[in-house]
This record gives structure tokens, C-alpha cells and sequence, in this order.
């Protein structure tokens, strides 16, 4: 077994990802602090990376979180951007404009008075989920499936693909399915912050590298942490990792993904209380992933955003003309579905749509593509939190509250005083426990 150098650390953060990355610059603003990021993967970032290989330096790809969310003064990513100047502002979905048009899944183009009265009716089955007066959780789905089920009778299937359609937004963003979804904290992910995105040109992911080389943060990469030990009566906590190395720290704070604390990726002596595990069991994970493919011209109207269309798989498709470029956004079973699926069979079963929405002109093959697949990611296990049936923010604050005296959480499942699910909350849950951290220590 080799040790750290013998050296015992004040604190050990187990994840690089926004998480971690947001307490070890925390941290540093402790000069006599000792520290240092356990990494598994052979890069920083975690589920925030940028592919500038698969379709070249000019035209990044991010393939996990891809906007800084509720982009705003108070964000804490705020004035690290700042000093980037590499963004602009940009909205996830713009749903009514003339640069996204709507096509049904024969290629025809849907009617703005159609949109219209199924945007109507999905407005008002989510006020009904909003307003639920419910003693004991249910689904989204259950609250409003009696009146859903009624436009499966409707003489018009087309509202009913569109209606569809409006609700896969929800379903795409929350990367879950209406009917695993709690109707009781419908709305709460974003704690009622408007939804103001920022863009980042040269990837996200190559954003998040950049801070960590800025700030020259002391990160040992391919360190698979396989167990924590905070048994011994010393107050030392031993952290062992996949191939015998052993760090030893005072405190601890885990940030890895709510999807490997669910598969047990950590081993913890003694077990966790009943109340965290119990927690990480019900909070939902989603899954969300992308489809890019690269073209050898455009062959859509270059002033188009994005295109959405009622297939009940590939409903959203962005648009980059600038590099002849879509990508697909899949989220829920829909996702995991593809995700088992041979890669050449999803992109030939795109391409019989693309072909069938532009059916009057030239559709070439693409000439790259790329498909992600975060659910079977070992260091991810899945997108990002949500809540699922039966959780709410207490399920939130006892995923971030410390335990065994030395533990101490955070990522974006344990913000339970802001959102979920996005890098800002991940950077806010960490700022929240490093001063936790920082207070314990005789510094």
C-alpha cells in the first residue's frame, strides 16, 4: 500500500468536476489549507467536457452540460466568465419563432394555429400539475392522466403528437419521464430563477479546464477512489484507492455524481446512516444524451435555430450551420433506449426522418457523427438530479449534510438552498460546504 508521502491533508475533495473544481478554488483562498482533488478519469471536468477532436478545433462539441444556467450577477460562475469574455447569451429553447420551424412526422409542416392550441392545452394540464393540492406525491403524469388520456380519442392525432412534443420539453430538460417525475416539486429545480442561458463558443468543457489551469489546482487524475474509512479513532480519515493508494485527510468531501453513489461506486466504513443512503436511493437521476452529425453542406434554411418535429424519439435537433452541424437532444427512456442500440442503426434511423422532412431536396450522409452515452459512463452512471416521485428539498438537504463526523457532499443532486441539476448548483453546494470545512479547521 503506498501512502500520499506521509502527508496527512486538511481536506480531500473526491471529484473534478464543477463540484470539486468550485471548493478547491475556495480552498485556496486559505493559504495554510492543505489540500488536494482526486480524480478518477484522465481529465478534469466530469460531466462537463468538449469534444474538439471528432469534428475538429473549429467546431467544438460539448457532450455533456453545454449553457451556464440562470446566468445572472448572482451566479457564481458569473465572474469567472467574466474574465473569459468567450459567451454570449442564448436561450436552450427558443419554442415559438420564425428560426424553429414545427414538422409532423410525414415531413409536414404544422400550423401555427395547431402549435398554438397544443401549447394551450399543455399550458393548462402544467397549471393543473403546479396547483395539485397532493396529501401524499404522485407523478406529473398521474395528476393530469385522465385529461391526457382524452386526446388519445381526439379525431386529431396530430395535436395529440404536438401535445406530445410540448411536454418533451419538460421531459428533455428534466431528462425523466412525466410518470417518474414528483407532481409535488414540479417547477422547484430552478427555484423560480428565469431561465437566461449562456452559450460558451469554445465549449463549456474547455471553459472548466481553463479555470482549473488558472488556478493551478493541485489534481492527481486516474485516482479511482474505491473506499473511504473514517472508523479509526485517530480522526484520520484513510481514503483507498483501485490501485492501492492510500490519502490520508481530516475531512473529506465527496462530489462525485448522484449516479455512482447510487451503484455504490464508493465503498464507506462504517456504512452510511440509514437517512443518506435513503436519500441517495430516492432522488432521481435522469438521462440525457446528444447526437451530433456533421454534413458535407446545409441543406436546412441556415436561418434556423432549430427544428422540432412530433417523432416520438428525435423531437429536438439544434442547429449549427456555421459548421454544416445538427445535434439531437434525447432525454428519459427514449435516451437509455438508443443508448443500447448499435450507433449505425440510430443514425440510419435519423437519417429516414431528415430525409422525410426534407424529402424536396438533397439530404447527403453525414460525413462525422457522434452519439453520447452517459448512462453507461462508469464515472457517471446518468446526466444530472432531478426529483423523482416521493422527494423533495428535505430528500436535497440530507444528500448534502455531513456524516460520520468527517464526510462532508456536494454536486448538483445535494444544492438545497438554489437549484439542481445544473454546474452553477454543483459550484454553490461546494462554496457551501468548503466554508463549512474552512470553520472546522484551526487554521
Amino acid at each position: 500500500m503506498m501512502t500520499s508521502e506521509g502527508d496527512v491533508f486538511d481536506v480531500a475533495i473526491v471529484g473534478c468536476g464543477p463540484a470539486g473544481i468550485a471548493a478547491a478554488i475556495d480552498f485556496q483562498t486559505t493559504p495554510t489549507l492543505k489540500f488536494i482533488v482526486l480524480e478518477a478519469r484522465d481529465r478534469v471536468g466530469g460531466r462537463v467536457v468538449t469534444d474538439t477532436i471528432t469534428f475538429g478545433i473549429n467546431a467544438p462539441v460539448d457532450l455533456g452540460a453545454q449553457w451556464i444556467h440562470h446566468y445572472r450577477p448572482e451566479n457564481p460562475l458569473y465572474k469567472h466568465n467574466q474574465l473569459s469574455k468567450d459567451s454570449h447569451i442564448n436561450y436552450q429553447f427558443n419554442l415559438r419563432s420564425s428560426a424553429t420551424p414545427f414538422f409532423d412526422i410525414d415531413g409536414t409542416r404544422i400550423s401555427s394555429d395547431k402549435i398554438d392550441k397544443a401549447e394551450e392545452i399543455v399550458n393548462r394540464l402544467c397549471t393543473k400539475i403546479e396547483e395539485a393540492s397532493l396529501s401524499i406525491d404522485k407523478s406529473m403524469f398521474d395528476v393530469i392522466k385522465t385529461e391526457y388520456e382524452n386526446y388519445d380519442n381526439d379525431s386529431d392525432p396530430q395535436l395529440k403528437r404536438l401535445i406530445d412534443l410540448f411536454f418533451g420539453v419538460i421531459e428533455q430538460y428534466e431528462a425523466s419521464n412525466l410518470d417518474q417525475l414528483s407532481a409535488k416539486s414540479y417547477v422547484k429545480s430552478d427555484s423560480a430563477l428565469a431561465e437566461t442561458n449562456l452559450a460558451m463558443p469554445n465549449g463549456f468543457g474547455k471553459f472548466i479546464q481553463n479555470l482549473v489551469e488558472q488556478h493551478k489546482l493541485p489534481v492527481e487524475l486516474n485516482c479511482v477512489v474505491a473506499r473511504i474509512d473514517t472508523s479509526l479513532s485517530n480522526s484520520i480519515v484513510h481514503i483507498y484507492t483501485k490501485d492501492e493508494r492510500l490519502f490520508l485527510c481530516k475531512y473529506v468531501l465527496v462530489t462525485i455524481p448522484l449516479g455512482c453513489l447510487k451503484a455504490h461506486s464508493i465503498q464507506f466504513i462504517p456504512n452510511l446512516p440509514e437517512w443518506k443512503q435513503n436519500a441517495i436511493d430516492i432522488m432521481g437521476v435522469g438521462i440525457y444524451d446528444k447526437i451530433f452529425l456533421q454534413f458535407p453542406f446545409v441543406f436546412w434554411d441556415p436561418k434556423w435555430t432549430s427544428i422540432f418535429c412530433t417523432s416520438p424519439r428525435f423531437r429536438f435537433i439544434l442547429c449549427r450551420s456555421d459548421v454544416c452541424m445538427l445535434s439531437i437532444k434525447l432525454g428519459g427512456r427514449v435516451a437509455l433506449e438508443i443508448e443500447q442500440k448499435n450507433e449505425q442503426e440510430t443514425i440510419n434511423e435519423v437519417m429516414i426522418l431528415l430525409r422525410t422532412i426534407f424529402s424536396d431536396r438533397n439530404v447527403p450522409e453525414p460525413t462525422r457523427y457522434l452519439t453520447t452515452k452517459w448512462a453507461q459512463d462508469q464515472f457517471a452512471k446518468g446526466a444530472y438530479s432531478n426529483f423523482a416521485v416521493g422527494t423533495d428539498n428535505q430528500t436535497l438537504i440530507d444528500l448534502g449534510r455531513e456524516c460520520n463526523d468527517r464526510i462532508h457532499w456536494a454536486g448538483e443532486h445535494a444544492n438545497y438552498d438554489g437549484t439542481i441539476g445544473c454546474v452553477d448548483s454543483a459550484f454553490e453546494s461546494a462554496q457551501r460546504e468548503a466554508k463549512k470545512i474552512v470553520s472546522k479547521l484551526p487554521l
